[in-house]
């Protein structure tokens, strides 16, 4: 954890920040007292992968793009 006054927090705003997303804390001070954290975001859910539903669905038919026979007086 790095302390570091408000106003150089300030001026190296974007270091700050690229450090603070690499894992990085930051403890930000005014006068010497503690205002705030700087710390890394964690994400609130999983990323969603490609592909990830493959199993609950199963194989997709080759007819699946075809249209239906319910619809075919409509085309």
């Amino acid at each position: 954890m790095k302390t570091i006054a408000a106003y150089d927090a300030k001026s190296r705003f974007s270091e700050i920040l690229r450090a603070a997303a690499a894992g990085e804390v930051f403890v930000i001070t005014r006068n010497g007292q503690r205002m705030a954290e700087l710390r890394p975001c964690t994400p609130l859910v999983n990323q969603r992968k490609r592909g990830m539903m493959k199993k609950a669905f199963g194989p997709v038919p080759v007819d699946f793009n075809e249209p239906l026979a319910e619809f075919h007086e409509y085309q």
